[in-house]
């Protein structure tokens, strides 16, 4: 059994009313973040809402950026799995979050050194995805994700930009609007449950404007999804078979979009200054490539040709056996 514990609420189900300008990409910014936040004041909140539930627990599982369940992993003496969530490598790098994390162990009375891959790192997707100069640690568990659906592409479009970035993404929603509008391909803009649609005014009859949408059933009837850059949205995209478009606007997303742009599974555009008619010829050339498409399929089966997860599940049973 697993318990899932949940740090802060979801501050994304409330409507807003306006959508803030889009800033530059920063990529030095972002992968100052990690310490400046994620080992800081996140880190913290996270230990202290698992530290009661640890008594009875014997494995933590964390993602690559919560740092404060890996501290208190270390404090309990406890096996932590540490799952990779950017499939780039580039966000979390050891001389940049060194200092965060000593202080993170002398606030927590931590006596170890904190190990920020764990005694398993966990990567859900193909080896080629990750930026090769972040190459994976010597304890990575590689695992093949989900399959999903089978792809049937029916020339359809798919395009959101995230849960996060949305209501910072200034005018681009518009653009790609604008962008689908000029295309017969059928299509679906998801815009996340705190933007509400009608607030991008009537549309075309071949695009529907949605809060919410199944990516797990759209995507893999797509030809191509347009997307802000996201971990999940690339790995989701490879796994629909589907070509990509890449309009990053922080966090991961600048690094992800290298990934698809060295693979040659899609294209990136600068999402600042990418006019209408820019997006529109992109989404088109996307729909039109058979070779961007054989690569992503190619992509596709490297991904599924990953461990079983029953193989990483027996590895992370024989740890805890081990420290028991």
């Amino acid at each position: 059994m697993f318990r899932r514990i949940v740090t802060a609420p979801d501050r994304r189900i409330e409507v807003r009313s306006e959508i803030a300008a889009l800033l530059p990409v920063d990529r030095e910014a972002e992968v100052n973040v990690v310490a400046t936040y994620f080992a800081g004041d996140a880190a913290r909140r996270s230990a202290e809402a698992i530290e009661s539930e640890l008594a009875d627990s014997d494995l933590i599982v964390c993602d690559e950026l919560d740092f404060g369940a890996m501290a208190m992993g270390v404090r309990a003496g406890m096996p932590v799995a540490v799952v990779s969530v950017i499939t780039s490598g580039a966000l979390v790098r050891p001389a940049r979050v060194a200092d965060a994390l000593e202080q993170l162990r002398l606030e927590l009375g931590v006596s170890e050194p904190l190990n920020y891959l764990g005694d398993r790192f966990v990567i859900p997707f193909a080896p080629v995805m990750r930026d090769p100069e972040f190459p994976p640690p010597p304890n990575a568990l590689w695992l093949r994700p989900d399959r999903g659906a089978m792809t049937d592409p029916d020339g359809s479009i798919v395009a959101t930009l995230g849960t996060e970035f949305n209501t910072e993404s200034g005018d681009l929603f518009e653009r790609i609007i604008g962008a689908l509008s000029e295309l017969n391909a059928p299509a679906v803009l998801a815009v996340g449950r705190d933007l509400d649609p009608t607030r991008f005014g009537p549309t075309p009859s071949h695009i529907r404007v949605e809060q919410y949408v199944d990516f797990a059933e759209l995507i893999p009837r797509a030809n191509v999804v347009v997307h802000h850059g996201g971990s999940g949205l690339f790995v989701r995209s490879i796994l629909g078979g589907a070509s990509q478009l890449v309009l990053p606007m922080g966090a991961d997303q600048p690094f992800t979009a290298d990934r698809v742009e060295a693979l040659g599974v899609g294209a990136v555009l600068n999402s600042q200054t990418a006019g209408t008619a820019d997006i529109a010829e992109h989404m088109a050339e996307l729909l039109a490539s058979g070779e961007t498409r054989a690569r992503v399929l190619a992509l596709r089966a490297e991904t599924l040709d990953l461990p079983d997860p029953s193989a990483a599940v027996a590895d992370l049973e024989s740890l805890v056996e081990l420290r028991s």
